[in-house]
């Protein structure tokens, strides 16, 4: 569970590196928002669950490194740079971005990710 804002990335990371999809998806509201790349926007777990385990595919390792973070209220925006290393059908294949993330605070305390936009497509 995050329990603040700079505790998202680092969980994220450790879930992701872990192949833990169900853990992933528990970081997302149930109706949360994943932006792919192309911009589509992906809303709830199942269509989030569907993107990611395309990635786990690959033997992914991706390093999440939080560069900023703006809090007010219940609401909370991560910009995040990443580097994501992998298999892919073609071979070894490296992607990085920037992210940013709109996380809001929950009644039991615990923040989610309402939209993640892991390239800031905007």
């Amino acid at each position: 569970m995050v329990m603040s804002p700079a505790q998202f990335d680092e969980t994220w990371n450790a879930r992701f590196n872990a192949a833990d999809l169900e853990g992933l998806l528990s970081l997302y509201e149930p109706d949360g928002m994943l932006v792919e790349p192309g911009g589509k926007p992906l809303v709830g777990h199942d269509a989030i669950r569907a993107f990611l385990e395309g990635f786990f595919a690959m033997s992914p390792r991706i390093d999440l490194r939080t560069a900023a973070i703006l809090e007010r209220d219940a609401d909370a925006v991560v910009y995040s740079n990443w580097t994501l290393t992998g298999t892919g059908p073609d071979g070894p294949m490296a992607m990085e971005g920037r992210a940013t993330v709109l996380l809001r605070k929950q009644t039991d305390g615990s923040w989610l990710a309402a939209i993640d936009d892991p390239l800031s497509q905007g």
